[in-house]
């Protein structure tokens, strides 16, 4: 398969991630993808292969080199956050600018998405505007198979490879994953950005955060001063949280509050959110307003109505990846040496990376031509696909 059939054949199984479980990936559906790649991989000849109760696989490839053993990672699972059920996706040649109407109601256009500017000329890969594209992180599992294939077809020489699928990602599970007693590379790449000429070496600090409220059901006709309406508190609450913080609101280095979901009655209300911050001690005064705000609230109704459960999820990387110089030398030669301008990116979410950083496995992230991810409006420039592939196949030489 070229690099073409190959994406479109990933992005055709559904591995949506839904909710963690115990010892198993969050979606049975995601094990088929998880099947396919061990087929491919071992018809690669790996001097080692494996796949874990979660679904991730993990390949190596002994080197001739006496360069350290790399990783190259890509997560199979895609977003929750739009459907990823019969993706079809549409093929738009020779890109002039123009917009592209994906269905009847939406149209992906340049006004909206400007870096479609960009991608004059270029093919784009886009949705049928029913469901997302998957590019987040199937895009990188095409580049990283696509140059794998190549290299080991022409029988080039290259360092000691480990490849790695995971399962997880999007919901912040895939690091651990991993089977990390059978890891052996000294550090990694997690081909899992955007734009093909950002590298990340730093990421949010990231927290999950469930706020559930129990309220007092009351018949409305005879709820004067008695209801505590549920749903009313937690709207309350969020709307006591800095509306300026918001996703929506923010930008580079600005942290922000994010209500992912939310459901409720009078009697009970939770609302799922993220907090995201690049910078620690920032994080950990957001996470105190919150908490302030919820016993404020508790100390006016006169009882504990409002309970929050906050989970660590990931760190920024950049803590870890300062002390490691060697791996982001590695890649601005090799983007030098393509010919290839290149820009350090904070990534405004996290990565694979943001978790094995901390775990022993140093990773930068670097890009995949994927834009709008976890949308309808998704879209891959084929063009940056192809240029990363480049850039991934000269990380494995010798």
């Amino acid at each position: 398969m070229n690099l073409l059939d190959r994406f479109l054949h990933y992005v055709s199984f559904e591995t949506t991630a839904t909710e963690e479980r115990k010892d198993k990936a969050s979606n049975d559906l995601i094990y088929e993808l998880s099947k396919n790649m061990m087929r491919e991989l071992q018809a690669l000849n790996p001097d080692e292969i494996s796949v874990n109760k979660f679904g991730t696989v993990d390949a190596k490839f002994y080197g001739s080199s006496n360069k350290p053993a790399i990783a190259l990672l890509a997560h199979m699972d895609t977003s929750n956050q739009a459907s990823g059920k019969n993706v079809k996706p549409q093929i738009i040649k020779d890109y002039q600018g123009q917009d592209i109407h994906l269905n009847d109601e939406l149209t992906l256009s340049p006004k909206q998405f400007p870096t479609l500017n960009h991608a004059l000329g270029h093919t784009l890969i886009c949705t049928s505007g029913d469901t997302l594209l998957g590019g987040d992180d199937k895009a990188g599992m095409a580049i990283i198979m696509t140059a794998l294939t190549d290299l080991l077809e022409k029988k080039e020489d290259h360092r000691s490879l480990e490849i790695i699928f995971t399962t997880d990602e999007e919901i912040g599970a895939d690091a651990h994953h991993i089977s990390m007693d059978q890891v052996t590379a000294k550090y990694g790449y997690t081909i899992d950005g955007g734009d093909d000429k950002f590298i990340s070496t730093e990421s949010f600090t990231a927290y999950a955060m469930q706020v559930k409220v129990n309220g007092k059901s009351i018949h409305p006709g005879s709820a004067k001063d008695k209801m505590v309406n549920a749903s009313n508190v937690l709207m309350n609450f969020h709307h006591a949280l800095p509306d300026v913080l918001r996703p929506e609101e923010t930008t580079g280095y600005e942290p922000f509050f994010h209500l992912c979901n939310i459901e409720g009655c009078e009697d009970e209300a939770k609302g799922d959110y993220i907090v995201r911050s690049f910078d620690e001690r920032q994080m950990e005064e957001m996470l105190k307003l919150a908490k302030l705000t919820a016993k404020r609230m508790n100390e006016h109704l006169g009882y504990e109505a409002i309970q929050i459960d906050i989970k660590e999820q990931y760190h920024n990387m950049k803590v870890v990846l300062d002390q490691h110089e060697e791996i982001t030398k590695e890649i601005e030669g090799i983007y030098n040496d393509l010919g290839m301008d290149f820009e350090y990116e904070a990534i405004r979410g996290g990565t694979t990376g943001s978790q094995l950083s901390f775990m022993g496995l140093p990773c930068v992230n670097l890009g995949t031509g994927d834009y709008n991810m976890h949308g309808r409006y998704e879209y891959v420039d084929y063009d940056e696909m192809s240029k990363m592939v480049e850039v991934v196949k000269k990380l494995m030489l010798a």
